[in-house]
């Protein structure tokens, strides 16, 4: 099964895209994933954004960076702090299901991370565009909206460490909630809204 229909069955059937995912190269798809979700926010968001002049409502965090030169920055370092974001996380749920004394792979971790973070990224992506489009421009609404909808990658996630790793439902919950908050502060010291 390709990678595309891969990625496509996260939208339709996601114990499907796990079960195709199991067999697939692993930490190769996952990392393939994350950087595909990455270059889709650099070249179809981040890009338009800087063309466009806009500047990102919330300063830069960083002193050689420029807030009104934020977005064009981030076409190049989103790809690094997405990949950055994906390797903490996995590491996070890997090391919990290891102290439980449960067997894991931190390999088929990252690919169902990676995987569960593209279906979800490209529908924020077009989200995003939607938003914008409406003239949204309450930055913490969207990002409440973000949060809603990352409740898709939650379920992908619980599916895959089920099936892959046979970690308990309550555990692949607990894991896949405890995953998002630990990338939290390196994604608000870079990365930017798009309002």
């Amino acid at each position: 099964m390709s990678f595309f229909r891969v990625w496509f069955l996260g939208y339709t059937n996601p114990a499907k895209m796990i079960e195709a995912l199991r067999s697939k190269p692993a930490p190769h798809w996952g990392l393939l994933a994350q950087l595909v979700r990455a270059l889709l926010d650099s070249f179809l968001l981040y890009l338009p954004l800087s063309l466009m002049g806009r500047v990102p409502p919330t300063p830069s965090h960083l002193s050689f960076l420029p807030t009104e030169q934020y977005y064009a920055a981030l076409i190049w370092l989103a790809p690094v702090v997405l990949i950055a974001e994906q390797l903490m996380q996995a590491a996070v749920i890997h090391v919990v299901i290891r102290l439980t004394g449960r067997p894991s792979d931190f390999d088929q971790i990252v690919n169902i991370v990676g995987m569960s973070a593209l279906v979800v990224g490209a529908f924020l992506l077009v989200w995003d565009w939607l938003w914008l489009a409406s003239g949204g421009m309450d930055q913490y609404f969207l990002g409440y909206s973000h949060l809603v909808i990352s409740l898709w990658a939650v379920v992908i996630s619980v599916i895959g460490l089920k099936r892959i790793l046979g970690v308990p439902v309550w555990l692949g919950v607990l894991l896949s909630l405890l995953a998002m908050p630990v990338a939290l502060p390196f994604a608000i010291m870079f990365m930017r809204s798009p309002v």
